[in-house]
Formats: C-alpha cells, sequence, structure tokens
C-alpha cells in the first residue's frame, strides 16, 4: 500500500479499537469497510478472514487487518470463484485474443451480471469506445486507457469494470429513484434490517413474484447468522443474486443454460426466433413465431433480433411472471386472498380454473395449500401436461383441429393412417409436396424422421420405420419439420429484403408487432394468427389510419396502385412481405417520416 492509503488505514482502525487494546472485532469489518469506501460482500470478507485471521479468534490486529485489505482488494473487491467465472466470460468474449475487444465489453459485463445492469454497461462502453474508458483503479496500478482510439482491455482493466459495475448497481440500490433509497423504502419498520415479509413485498414492488422456496435459497447463500433478516449489505447480497439469476433458483438456472447452449444450433452463444420456437416448443409452449418475436423484440437489447444467456433469462422470468400472475388470479378466485388457503374441492376447483386435473394420488388430500403450495402442484401438472402433449409438436390446439379435420377426409376407412399418395395430397393444400425425385427422397427421410418423433413423443399408430402408411401424430410431427423448414426458408428471404428496403432488424420488428396486432384484432385474440393468410386491403387502410398515415385523394389512388403493384387486390392479401414494402413505399412517398 502506499503511505496515504495506510495512514488512512490506521486512522480508520485505532477509531474502531475504542479500548486501545490494538485489536478490533471482527464483525465490525463491514461498517469498517463502508467508512473506507468500500462495498463490503459477505463472499469476499469471509475469503479474506481465513488468510487474515487465521486464529479464528473474532479479532484482527493492524497488520492482520492491512493483509485482510490487501487480500479484500486484488481482484478488485472479488472472491476467487467470482474471478474464476469472470475469467471464462472474459476468454469467451476476447474471441482468442489476450486482450477484450472495446465493443465487446458491454455484453461480457451483463453476462456477468444480467440484464438488469445493461443502461450501466452500454455507457461504460460508450465512454471506452470513445477513449473516456478507464482512469486509473483505486485498487491496482494498472495502465490508464485514453487517447483517441480504444484499446483492448487486459483481464486487470475488465476487472475493474466488473467492479465499477458492481458498485454502480450498489449506489443504485442505496439511492433508489427517490428521496428514498430501495432499502430504506422496504425496511418499513425503521429497524434496520429487512423482514421476510417486508422482502416479499419490496420484491413485489420491483415486478418479482418471489417464492418462498426460492427466497430460502437466496438466503442460505447471503444470511450468514441465519436470522432470516437482511441487513443493507445482506440486502445488497441478496438483491445482486436475485437479479443475476432472475429470481429463479439455481437449479433452473443451470437447466436452463444447458437448455440454451442445447438450441443454439450454430454455436454462435446466442438463440434466434427459430431456435427460441424450437425451445419455447420443448418447453411444452403452444407459441407461433409472430409472438416469439415479439417477446424477443421485448428483451433484446442489442437489437440484432436474437438473445445471448441473460436476455433468454430475462425473457424467462418475464414468461414466468405471467404465469404466476394467472396462477395467482385463480388462487385468489377460491382462497379469497393471496395470504389465504385452499384444500380438497376448493383446490379441485381452483386447478380447474386453470387448465389442470386433481393427480389422482391427491384426490383424498386434505391438506391446506398456500400460494407458494399452489404453485408447486400447478407446476406439476403442467410438467405431466407437457409430456402427455408432446405429440402435438408445439403446434395450437385449433392447428391440430384443422390437420385432423384434412386427415380424416382422406383416412376414409378410420383406419388411423394415410397412404402415401394421399400424404402427398395433403401435403400440397399447404404448399408442402416435393417437386422434383430429389424432393421425394428427401420427403422420404423426413418421414422416417417423423415417425421416430411421434413415437418418442408417446403417440400411438403406424409410426414404425419403414410402414407405407403415416399415422395422424407422425404426420402432424412431419407438419412441424416442414413449417421449420419453410420459416428458415423465410428468414433468409426477409434477410435479402431488408438489404433491399434499407431497413433495420429493429425496424422490422416494431413493423411486424403493428402488422400482427392487425392480424389479431382481425381473427381474434388467442386464435391461430395462420388462419389468415395476410391483411386485406381495406384492413391495410384502416391500419395506416391508426398510424396517423392519411391517404386521402391523390394518396388513395397512389395507395390503391402500389397494393396491386404487390398483388393484393381488392380480394386480396398482404403478407408481410408485401407490408413492408409497402411501408417503404410510404415512407419514400414523404407520408410518414422514418425515425
Amino acid at each position: 500500500f502506499i503511505p496515504r492509503e495506510r495512514e488512512e488505514f490506521k486512522r480508520v482502525f485505532h477509531d474502531y479499537d475504542e479500548d486501545k487494546s490494538g485489536t478490533i472485532e471482527v464483525n465490525e469489518l463491514r461498517k469498517m469497510l463502508k467508512d473506507l469506501g468500500f462495498i463490503p460482500l459477505h463472499a469476499m470478507i469471509n475469503e479474506a478472514l481465513s488468510i487474515a485471521n487465521r486464529s479464528g479468534i473474532g479479532q484482527l490486529d493492524f497488520q492482520e487487518f492491512v493483509t485482510f485489505m490487501a487480500v479484500y482488494r486484488r481482484f478488485e473487491g472479488f472472491s476467487t470463484r467470482e474471478v474464476e467465472n469472470i475469467q471464462d466470460i472474459f476468454e469467451r468474449f476476447a474471441e482468442g485474443q489476450t486482450a477484450l475487444p472495446p465493443e465487446n465489453l458491454s455484453s461480457a459485463l451483463v453476462q456477468i451480471f444480467g440484464c438488469h445492469v445493461s443502461d450501466i454497461v452500454d455507457e461504460m462502453q460508450d465512454q471506452l469506445m470513445s477513449g473516456r474508458g478507464l482512469q486509473k483503479s483505486s485498487f491496482t496500478a494498472s495502465t490508464v486507457l485514453g487517447g483517441p482510439k480504444a484499446e483492448g482491455l487486459s483481464f486487470s482493466e475488465f476487472l475493474i469494470f466488473a467492479r465499477k459495475t458492481r458498485e454502480a448497481a450498489f449506489k443504485a440500490l442505496k439511492l433508489g429513484s427517490g428521496q428514498l433509497g430501495i432499502f430504506e423504502q422496504a425496511d418499513e419498520d425503521n429497524s434496520g434490517k429487512i423482514s421476510m415479509y417486508e422482502l416479499r413485498k419490496a420484491m413485489k414492488n420491483m415486478g418479482y413474484t418471489a417464492l418462498k422456496q426460492n427466497i430460502d435459497e437466496f438466503l442460505a447463500e447471503v444470511d450468514k447468522d441465519n436470522d432470516r433478516e437482511l441487513d443493507f449489505g445482506e440486502f445488497f447480497d441478496f438483491m445482486l443474486l436475485f437479479k443475476s439469476r432472475e429470481g429463479f433458483m439455481q437449479q433452473d438456472c443451470d437447466w436452463m443454460k444447458e437448455l440454451f447452449y442445447e438450441f443454439d444450433q450454430d454455436n454462435s452463444g446466442e438463440v434466434d426466433a427459430l431456435e427460441l420456437a424450437d425451445l419455447m416448443r420443448e418447453l411444452g409452449y403452444n407459441v407461433s413465431l409472430e409472438e416469439i418475436r415479439g417477446l424477443v423484440l421485448e428483451v433484446d437489447s442489442s437489437g440484432n433480433n436474437a438473445l445471448d444467456m441473460p436476455e433468454f433469462l430475462r425473457l424467462m422470468r418475464l414468461h414466468r411472471e405471467r404465469e404466476l400472475a394467472s396462477i395467482l388470479a385463480s388462487f385468489v378466485e377460491f382462497a379469497g386472498s393471496e395470504s389465504g388457503n385452499i384444500s380438497g374441492n376448493t383446490l379441485r376447483c381452483a386447478l380447474e380454473a386453470h387448465g389442470y386435473h386433481m393427480p389422482p394420488e391427491l384426490v383424498k388430500d386434505t391438506s391446506d395449500y398456500d400460494f407458494d403450495a399452489f404453485v408447486g402442484l400447478v407446476d406439476r401438472c403442467r410438467a405431466d401436461l407437457v409430456a402427455r402433449e408432446k405429440k402435438k409438436a408445439g403446434f395450437s390446439d385449433a392447428k391440430i383441429e384443422r390437420f385432423g379435420q384434412l386427415f380424416n377426409e382422406l383416412d376414409r376407412d378410420g383406419s388411423g393412417s394415410i397412404d402415401n399418395m394421399e400424404l402427398l395430397g395433403l401435403l400440397k393444400h399447404f404448399h408442402w409436396e416435393p417437386k422434383s425425385r430429389e424432393e421425394q427422397l428427401v420427403l422420404k427421410e423426413k418421414l422416417e424422421l417423423a415417425r421416430e418423433k411421434a413415437k418418442a413423443a408417446g403417440a400411438t399408430g403406424p409410426t414404425v420405420s419403414g410402414s407405407d402408411g403415416i399415422s395422424f401424430w407422425a404426420f402432424v410431427q412431419l407438419a412441424r419439420i416442414l413449417e421449420t423448414e419453410h420459416d428458415h426458408a423465410e428468414e433468409e428471404r426477409m434477410n435479402s429484403l431488408m438489404v433491399k428496403l434499407n431497413f433495420t432488424q429493429k425496424e422490422v420488428e416494431e413493423f411486424r408487432v403493428i402488422y400482427v396486432d392487425k392480424k389479431k384484432a382481425i381473427v381474434g385474440e388467442g386464435e391461430d394468427l395462420d388462419l389468415l393468410d395476410g391483411l386485406p386491403r381495406q384492413a391495410i387502410r384502416r391500419l395506416l389510419y391508426l398510424i396517423n398515415i392519411e391517404v386521402k385523394g391523390e394518396r388513395r389512388s397512389r395507395l390503391d396502385e402500389e397494393l396491386e403493384r404487390l398483388g393484393c387486390d381488392e380480394n386480396g392479401r398482404l403478407d408481410f412481405f408485401g407490408f413492408l414494402e409497402l411501408m417503404r413505399f410510404i415512407i419514400d412517398s414523404g407520408w410518414i417520416e422514418a425515425e
């Protein structure tokens, strides 16, 4: 340490050595660290104490205190375990180099702390890219970056940015957005500690439904005195951990991370909308590609129409909150309040209101269920339902019904299967029929794969390899294979059109939201959007009116001419590709300003 730092340590040490014994109590360290301007974190305090206070007597002399501070600050205040994780992320975003490219700083820091720091780290990256980035660390003798050109970051310099990110999160928690900080707002009884009641209420105000089992896991990591109350330091530890995992338990995070990389088919470290659609279907959610794109737009901070792991975790949190809100509505309807209980017949009715049946083994169960226990039961019922419904391949009930009607028209003998010629007729209905000998051979391979998938999903019928017929559920799996291929082809077409029309990915997705919302208004909320293959001309006119684009007089004539050119006559439909071309025409005509 430099002499000035050592003198400051000595001053604070003597202030806390009230009996002038030459020692201080270990339990005073958190307050001392605050006085010295450091963030007191449990993990790092314990690690530093294990080295500085080997006697374990609960007291430190001045030299032990100096050793404690040296250990505490050696890695910018991060524990060895944290540094190992940061090192892994640094190496991944350094892309095989010894220095981290400045343009990767924000993404790397979000990987460490989660999406809640996005605004903080985006600003840091902007400063770094403009040459204003890194000032000398108060912890290390790191080289100062500056000048007109931003250079790559060494690992020690990256650690400084990680430390600054944590400090900014600490400051935000301490100051909040109003007169009182978040901790002070949560501490309703002004006890200096956050009770479990206050914690759950604070989490709810932040948009989280904090279930008891989740809170208990986080408490086990931060509540070192096991009093189930959090002082400010413990509260900060709790919030940092909770937000970095988006409120999920560690085993759930690990499982979602494994699932994420399983569906990251190109090993890019991101999942695009098509990969995410496959992933959500694996989880048992019947969501359309349009809905998936809307979800991506909601959390995609980079605007590249793909999600990295923290963004995916954030999406799953938003999805989970909507799910929990629905479960809570069912619970309150029968329990009377969030704090109530349900059992017996009332429990059965609450489950049925949420779309599930009582598990047979619980029919005679008379136990009381509070909200947390009810959520656990609903999750269990949903997991069972997902396993049973995998044969639907992620299609909605309306789509399955439509498939069934068409299939049964061809299955005249009611055998549950159709032959290959009948299958070709069915495929033609969806414009999926093979158009060459090569495509026929490829289709045969897809049929075999579809039969295997149907069998794996628990479907019955003629699904065995080499069968001449194809069962309904094997056809459903084939439809998913073919529809996914179609989606990939549409994605390539969209990429080419974006270049041609000079639209950004973000602009395209914003236009898509407008287009899909209009489709929903026509077919009805919750209905299958595929039932409408485009917007009719009159719907286009109304849509333009709703977004404040007037098409009277000469404009109306020009609009009709453009719609004719795009293949949308009075009886036609305009698909999304045509809609984008129309929006480019409108912008170029000066009817609307491009934002």
